[in-house]
């Protein structure tokens, strides 16, 4: 794996590229006046969000549960001091489709413990909870 960062023109903005897409990345509003650009610490996010959520589409799949939509959001605080680590994520996946309780929260159980690279590098330093919607219903808890 192999991703190339270059400076743009102005301060503080770069570009990421692995060869097949770019992604705008900048500083905090700390740094520059206009940040156009995910922050490093977003993409931390992006990558745990989407990770999992290419495990629990796979595992749905083939569970054979038919998913008509699915969206996942990743919020987080971080801590005061440098560096600032995250504290707590949250992350909520919203499902709509022909699919069972049951194989939804064993498709989020295998990502957290088993196949999702992200989630097991970023719990060593964050309190992690997932949590669904399915069907428009809200989970009773969060895992």
């Amino acid at each position: 794996m192999k991703i190339n960062i270059q400076k743009q023109v102005k301060d503080y903005h770069f570009t990421a590229n692995n060869g097949q897409v770019e992604v705008a990345v900048c500083g905090s509003e700390k740094l520059v006046d206009d940040p156009v650009g995910f922050r490093p610490t977003q993409l931390v996010l992006v990558g745990l969000g989407g990770c999992m959520s290419i495990d629990v589409l796979s595992i749905l799949e083939k569970s054979k549960q038919s998913v008509k939509d699915f969206d996942v959001e990743v919020s987080g605080n971080r801590r005061e001091e440098v560096p600032g680590l995250f504290e707590n994520i949250l992350i909520t996946i919203n499902v709509t489709g022909e699919v069972k309780e049951n194989k939804l929260q064993q498709a989020i159980r295998l990502s957290e413990e088993k196949y999702c690279t992200v989630f097991k590098i970023v719990e060593k330093t964050a309190n992690i909870k997932t949590t669904y919607i399915l069907n428009g219903t809200p989970a009773a808890e969060a895992f």
